[in-house]
């Protein structure tokens, strides 16, 4: 099986990389250069035009027009000559800087800006379960991170190549009013170099592919150690020697693959050299010394061809080496185009979404990609409108899944759950997902003020009473009392020297507030008070039940103050719903709720 893989691995490549694929894959990276910045494109193209005639005039035509005038003893010819130089040197040098330094510089900037809010808006779009296929993040991430490098990489090679066509064959012009049989001698070696060079680029790749997945591992050991979130853990545990342990055999992946690779580049690049700086230096040389005593070529003809045989070897090898890349850009271009032409497979309808008066999950079941067996199975239940409902199990009894398909992240695998007796993928998923609001036992807390991260939001003056209102409700209102910014204090320090970091039960009340902050009509509580004492705890609970009003809210909790409050318990086991009622019914029925139940009060008592 192992050898089977391997060799789809080799081949894939090959099968992408027809040339109608490559011309496709490479357009379609620049169209979003011809979208956002369409000068970027001719300025690009301009700038291998001037440097074209550059690398041809500079070291080749003004060489011989320069050696001729000695030749012929004409000094106020030669210094002509010079003159023309230093003017065209000053030109082209001042568009050169120009371009790179304040044209290219400044346009890339804003390719980057708006491919990066491309790949937002696309990000957003993707399902759930993207982030569970290794193969499809690993793309993901680096469409994130270098997408526009790598179109602003294609331009380059496109300067590059205008300016080596226009140098080479300037040059190949020269040389053969000169000695025609040097260019035919240059055009074998050259030959002998492009294949050295195709087996570079695909070393290259290669070494690439397989170094990507240990840089990641290795990346995320840094993170884990630069980021505040963890400082506690490694101080107090020995997870820290197990992460350098896999630093460290991630880092030994990486020498060896660099060992192995390196070696190969150094028999390629070591053989071009041989060919070129010997073989064809020497043969060259001998040729022209011959000529020149022979009275065949002047010493203009000898200076120029002199400079001009290294200008077109190197022109020709780097012409076909700029070639060379766009089968590379090609194949990263797939990557890009896999993630951006991605079509979520979780998708909604164009019917209106209503209020909710009632949920239904109709036999539902649901299976994870790659799972062995079913999160949940055969779901039989119905939801009310204003009802308290308690989600209670042990890990991994189905409860965050049951979560994810009412909110839409996932569709059931079978079965149907229906709004006011529609079919939830019939409605428009926006809608019916902004009639739900969640704090998610694993909130994040933004790097941005407390309004911002209560609104999620772009935020106005105008929000502030909703803002203090939300943070009202969840019991924010002492610590703000503290905070002399008040609503506009900056979270977390990593950009802000006058942040503040908050304590768990602090953070997670923001993350509660967002919840009240949103027109909703459904709100989902995941472990809500987990980072709460027991009287904070109930003063929340209390809290939210009291200004939730008509509103249905679903907690998800293992705290038995929770559980009381509801208005029915469903209780999930390995994926089924095995029991279902009030808290009263439930211990009455003395099942595994009861057991459940009489566990955590045996350790709050104790």
């Amino acid at each position: 099986m192992k050898t089977k893989r391997n060799t789809e691995k080799r081949q894939n490549p090959k099968e992408r990389q027809s040339l109608s694929r490559m011309i496709k894959n490479n357009f379609y990276m620049l169209r979003f250069a011809a979208k956002y910045t369409p000068s970027y494109i001719f300025g690009a193209m301009v700038e291998g035009v001037v440097w074209g005639i550059i690398h041809s005039f500079t070291s080749v035509i003004f060489v011989k027009m320069l050696f001729d005038r000695i030749g012929e003893g004409n000094f106020g010819g030669a210094a002509r000559v010079i003159g023309l130089m230093a003017s065209f040197a000053l030109i082209t040098k001042f568009f050169h800087h120009w371009y790179w330094k304040i044209f290219n510089p400044k346009i890339r900037q804003t390719l980057h800006l708006k491919m990066q809010e491309t790949l937002f808006e696309k990000a957003m779009s993707l399902d759930l379960s993207c982030y569970d296929n290794p193969t499809f993040y690993n793309d993901f991430v680096w469409a994130i991170n270098a997408s526009d490098d790598q179109v602003s990489g294609i331009l380059f090679d496109i300067g590059k190549l205008i300016n080596r066509i226009i140098a080479t064959f300037t040059i190949i012009g020269v040389l053969l009013s000169i000695e025609p049989g040097i260019v035919f001698t240059i055009l074998v070696f050259v030959g002998l170099s492009a294949v050295i060079n195709r087996l570079r680029q695909k070393t290259i790749f290669k070494s690439h592919e397989e170094m990507l997945p240990e840089e990641r591992k290795a990346n995320y050991v840094k993170r884990v150690y630069a980021l505040p979130d963890y400082a506690k853990e490694l101080r107090t545990s020995h997870a820290g020697e197990v992460l350098v342990e896999d630093y460290e055999e991630t880092m030994a992946k990486q020498r060896t693959i660099t060992k192995r690779y390196g070696k190969k580049m150094f028999a390629l690049n070591f053989t071009q050299n041989l060919l070129s700086d010997g073989a064809l230096s020497t043969g060259i040389m001998v040729l022209l010394v011959y000529r020149l005593f022979n009275g065949a070529i002047l010493l203009g003809d000898f200076a120029a061809a002199n400079n001009a045989v290294w200008k077109l070897y190197w022109g020709i090898n780097n012409l076909i080496e700029y070639l060379m890349k766009f089968p590379e850009h090609s194949l990263y271009a797939e990557k890009f185009r896999k993630f951006m032409e991605y079509e979520p497979k979780v998708v909604g309808g164009e019917k209106p979404v209503p209020k909710i008066e009632e949920i239904t999950f109709r036999n539902v079941s649901f299976k994870y990609d790659g799972s062995d067996g079913d999160s949940l199975k055969n779901i039989a239940l119905t939801l009310k409108k204003g009802e308290k409902i308690a989600i209670v199990g042990y890990n991994g009894a189905g409860k965050s899944t049951f979560i994810k398909l009412l909110m839409h992240l996932y569709d059931p695998t079978e079965g149907e759950i229906l709004i006011n007796g529609v079919d939830l993928k019939e409605l428009d998923m926006k809608q019916y997902r902004q009639k739900i609001a969640a704090a998610f036992q694993d909130y994040q807390i933004f790097a941005s003020s407390i309004a911002e991260n209560v609104i999620a939001d772009v935020y106005t003056e105008d929000q502030s009473e909703r803002v203090l209102s939300a943070l009202h409700k969840a019991t924010f209102d002492e610590k703000l009392k503290t905070l002399e910014k008040g609503i506009d204090t900056p979270l977390t320090r990593e950009f802000s020297d006058n942040g503040v970091n908050l304590s768990g039960g602090e953070a997670q009340k923001i993350a509660i507030a967002r919840t009240f902050a949103q027109e909703s009509e459904i709100i989902v509580m995941d472990e809500p008070s987990s980072a709460l004492d027991p009287i904070a705890e109930y003063e929340l609970n209390q809290t939210i039940l009291n200004y939730a009003e008509n509103k249905t809210i679903i907690f998800i909790s293992h705290r038995l103050s929770t559980t009381r409050m509801a208005d029915r318990i469903f209780m999930f086991s390995n994926g089924e719903l095995t029991e279902e009622g009030t808290h009263e019914e439930l211990m009455a029925k003395d099942g595994a709720y009861a057991e459940m139940f009489r566990l955590q009060a045996k350790k709050y008592r104790g």
